[in-house]
């Protein structure tokens, strides 16, 4: 089946599954882009991680800029930004993270991320689509957004 996408408004999509048509936000789609490409994956006898798709949903956050990020951080739970924070295991995300909270709460995410084990994988899980929605909910509202050198503005 093919599957097609065409972008309605700013968090507005149109996905055509074979004579269907349905509307879904930018979140939905992005979900749905990580469906398929498991579903290929296990077509072609190759494994997926649906865990690797959420935490490369999540690393979008070091696109942003500094106000912007912690206008993010501001919103988002301190256990589900340390959680992620354990399971991406990047230094670039980690000091964009320190470098954008308090020096307080800085140092309590360092002392955990030393010291803190891994939860298991549901719960990361769900702690990075709680990240993700707010992400992607902030942008659709405006609040932030994410440049990249392609960004022109009219």
């Amino acid at each position: 089946m093919k599957v097609g996408l065409k972008k309605l408004h700013e968090n507005e999509w149109l996905v055509h599954m074979g004579c269907a048509a349905v509307k879904m936000d930018q979140f939905s789609v992005a979900l749905l882009n990580i469906t398929l490409a498991h579903l290929l994956a296990l077509e072609q006898g190759e494994s997926h991680s649906m865990l690797k798709s959420y935490i490369k949903l999540g690393l979008r956050i070091k696109a942003l800029k500094d106000l912007e990020c912690q206008n993010l951080l501001r919103v988002l739970d301190n256990k589900d930004i340390l959680m992620f924070m354990m399971v991406a295991n990047d230094p670039e995300l980690n000091d964009l993270i320190m470098k954008n909270t308090g020096g307080i709460l800085a140092k309590q995410f360092e002392a955990d991320l030393a010291n803190a084990s891994m939860p298991n994988k549901e719960i990361l899980k769900g702690a990075i689509r709680r990240i993700v929605e707010k992400t992607f909910e902030l942008e659709s509202l405006g609040q932030i957004e994410f440049t990249s050198t392609d960004t022109k503005y009219i």
